[in-house]
């Protein structure tokens, strides 16, 4: 079932359960905002709730979030997924997802999943680079993502990647290299969380001691400006750039350094929309006029920037009296501003 048709994902939340390790980025209460791991008696009101109160008719999805699901013992991965069967054999679910660690993928594993109609199952690779994992206490290999993915495609399931730019050990450069391996396994899709240094995890211990320096802003947007690239280039969906905000995130004190952003993914794209239209531009002499663009409106709010940055960068760099931004058609190719005229 490919991803982008399901229209409504019900998620539940498994913060840490199933996980063996500690990574030094790690405190999932803080991400998100819940202190322990769903009841299993409380799923099927939850489900119910959400299907009473939808208004589109589509493909509706179960999501274990936070944990690793297949580390969980077997009796409660079955509790977990009993819970929502009735729904399954209704019709009502179509399909479940969940995330895991890639070194806890086997045969046996997978065939419990298959049995109960999980679709969709991501693996918080986070790098390629085994010395980048091992000073981040992931406890894996690239070699067990790579193990992983080929598990889980030999079995016919959909399959996500989760990446960590930024984290100790790791360079751009390093991470790029992470993008091409990545890239060569073939994934369904992809999600990017850059690095951050969240209170109560071993990552603010080195980063108060001096040991760790988080990306900023501006390079983590830039490095994820070449990935979304690369990704798209490659045919690869990038479902997800920057920590979705929660109002755990959001509370002064959460977030201690890193290039968080409630619209992070946003600046990513404004800054590939701003290069293309420099590009567009290039040849401009310079003067007091007037240019147009025209974009998918979906490109609209990212095209002018936050706060305007987009247009007052063009205005100043190409010496410009205005530029407008105008609504094209949906069909108009993403992120491809087309310059409509200069006068």
């Amino acid at each position: 079932m490919p991803l982008l048709d399901v229209t409504m994902i019900i998620p539940f939340f498994i913060p840490h359960s199933g996980c063996p390790h500690q990574c030094v980025f790690c405190n999932q209460r803080n991400i998100t905002g819940q202190t322990g791991p769903v009841d299993q008696s409380a799923i099927p009101r939850t489900i119910s709730e959400y299907i009473k109160s939808a208004t589109k008719h589509g493909l509706v999805q179960i999501a274990f979030y936070g944990g690793s699901f297949t580390a969980l013992s077997g009796e409660l991965q079955k509790a977990y997924l009993e819970a929502v069967r009735p729904f399954i054999l209704t019709g009502q679910i179509d399909s479940i997802r969940l995330s895991t660690r890639p070194d806890c993928i086997t045969h046996e594993s997978l065939a419990l999943l298959t049995a109960y109609h999980v679709k969709t199952v991501e693996l918080g690779a986070q790098s390629m680079d085994d010395m980048v994992l091992s000073l981040a206490g992931r406890g894996h290999t690239a070699a067990d993502t790579r193990n992983g993915v080929r598990l889980l495609k030999d079995a016919g399931f959909f399959v996500g990647l989760q990446l960590m730019p930024g984290l100790p050990g790791d360079r751009p450069d390093c991470f790029m290299d992470t993008v091409e391996k990545v890239i060569d396994l073939k994934p369904d899709f992809v999600r990017i969380y850059p690095a951050l240094v969240i209170k109560n995890t071993p990552l603010e211990q080195l980063y108060q001691s001096g040991q760790y320096r988080p990306l900023t802003l501006d390079h983590a947007t830039a490095l994820c400006h070449k990935a979304l690239l690369r990704f798209e280039q490659a045919g690869i969906d990038v479902i997800r750039i920057g920590l979705q905000p929660t109002e755990e995130l959001d509370r002064p004190g959460t977030v201690l350094a890193g290039p968080y952003h409630p619209a992070f993914r946003q600046l990513v794209e404004s800054s590939i929309l701003l290069d293309k239209m420099r590009s567009a531009l290039k040849d401009r002499k310079g003067g007091a006029g007037t240019v147009v663009f025209q974009v998918n409106p979906k490109d609209l709010s990212a095209a002018i920037g936050q706060r305007r940055s987009n247009i007052a960068c063009l205005k100043k760099e190409f010496r410009l009296k205005n530029i407008r931004m105008k609504e094209g058609e949906n069909s108009l190719r993403r992120r491809e501003p087309i310059l409509l005229s200069v006068f």
